[in-house]
């Protein structure tokens, strides 16, 4: 009988390569932008929105779905059972009280206040009329933004570290890596940091991205449209 010689380990040069392709350029591209827009604007909202999917989606089909070799299925591009996917939004909405309890205490334990998330809010909430800005913030911050973290965080990113050094040590040090990139605010470090673990346990039980893009979506859609109903809520009753 003859045995398939084992799979060579990834090299620690291709996931260097990884996260400046992702990471990296994501931060210089973020940088620039402050220079180049008005934070606070809508413009300001959509072009971050764009440059998160551009640096994040496109860094894992150059760095990885293009590796020879590699079908999309492999890199987790495949359809799972449709119950799955039905389930998708109920698993974000009841992991989301966890999630803010983690915010919370995360924000209490470094001393900070509710303020830090100024800046996070002028993202999805700019200056302007509320509904084209909400329906800017569903497309960008609902979809797009969770197709490309999770093509590279997940796909990227947990496919490296899986092969390197097995399940275990992918599924947390992939979700480590998720709460760094969200690093402007401790509160939401943890509470990213806790969606990386969910969505990462559920892609190694179905192996499937598109189960953890639609948890991800779900989840920020629902958070886009409770800040959009606290702020319609506030203008209907003269608030500024």
């Amino acid at each position: 009988m003859t045995v398939a010689p084992a799979e060579p380990r990834p090299r620690w040069t291709s996931f260097l390569a990884d996260l400046g392709g992702g990471l990296g350029l994501f931060v210089l591209a973020s940088l620039a932008l402050n220079r180049l827009v008005t934070p606070g604007t809508l413009g300001a909202s959509l072009a971050l929105y764009a440059v998160s999917f551009a640096c994040f989606a496109g860094s894992a089909y150059f760095l990885g779905v293009r590796r020879p070799g590699l079908s999309l299925e492999a890199f987790g591009l495949r359809l799972p059972p449709g119950r799955w996917l039905l389930l998708a939004g109920a698993l974000a909405v009841a992991f989301m009280p966890l999630r803010l309890a983690a915010a919370l205490a995360a924000e209490l334990l470094a001393g900070g206040n509710l303020s830090g998330l100024d800046p996070r809010l002028a993202l999805v909430a700019p200056q302007g009329a509320l509904g084209l800005n909400f329906l800017a913030a569903l497309l960008g911050a609902g979809v797009l933004v969770p197709i490309g973290e999770e093509l590279y965080f997940r796909g990227l990113l947990h496919g490296w570290l899986r092969a390197r050094f097995g399940a275990g040590v992918g599924v947390l040090a992939s979700s480590v890596l998720f709460g760094l990139g969200h690093a402007d605010n401790a509160g939401v470090m943890a509470s990213s940091f806790l969606l990386g673990l969910l969505c990462a346990i559920v892609l190694e039980r179905n192996r499937s991205l598109w189960l953890t893009i639609a948890i991800h979506a779900a989840n920020n859609s629902l958070a886009v449209v409770l800040v959009y109903v606290a702020l319609a809520l506030q203008r209907s009753l003269g608030g500024s």
